[in-house]
């Protein structure tokens, strides 16, 4: 069999395409065991195949290490929005009582950002998953004392967004929990 210099070029071509659509399909193959069973045992199972699936094509290798990362950069991520959309509805608000909550999400939502998520962000980097659950629990705390400060009010222009970042929080807390108590089969004697 004789090779042209074209028919040898669409061949290495053909290869080449080959082996950058396959790999991204096999990662998502391979990874969808692992991302079916973290999520099977999230308390929201469709948020976090949602979440996952969509965000795992910018990985080319995931663990359950990994995926808590990844849920956990998300959950920063949408805080920073959520910050964002704080500060607009603080300069566009002229309630008092609304601006009193919104100036309490701020400050909640600063914390979050600057402090909180920097420190669990951190502590997966280290592995110190018992400190990356703690400082998680705390933001849903702190997205929680927000929701309360419109719990008397008309409106509640948080209270979706706050819902969805503390949804988000405990996907990654069931990935982080099967971190520290690592999925053990139980036997069947």
């Amino acid at each position: 069999m004789v090779f042209t210099s074209s028919s040898t070029f669409m061949f290495i071509h053909l290869v080449t395409l080959l082996i950058f659509l396959v790999t991204p399909i096999l990662s998502i193959l391979t990874h969808g065991g692992l991302l079916e069973q973290i999520c099977h045992q999230s308390p929201n199972y469709h948020l976090c195949v949602i979440t996952l699936r969509s965000s795992i094509h910018h990985r080319s290798r995931e663990d359950m290490a990994g995926f808590a990362r990844l849920t956990l950069e998300i959950v920063s991520a949408n805080s920073s929005t959520t910050l964002e959309h704080i500060h607009k509805g603080y300069g566009e608000t002229i309630d008092p009582k609304v601006k009193k909550a919104l100036e309490y999400c701020l400050v909640s939502f600063n914390t979050i950002v600057d402090l909180h998520l920097r420190e669990a962000l951190d502590a997966m980097k280290e592995s110190n998953y018992k400190i990356a659950q703690q400082k998680i629990y705390v933001i849903i705390i702190e997205v929680e004392s927000c929701n309360n400060k419109f719990k008397n009010l008309v409106i509640s222009p948080l209270r979706d967004t706050n819902r969805y970042v503390q949804k988000l929080c405990s996907i990654t807390i069931s990935i982080i929990n099967n971190l520290i108590q690592p999925y053990q089969p139980t036997s069947t004697y």
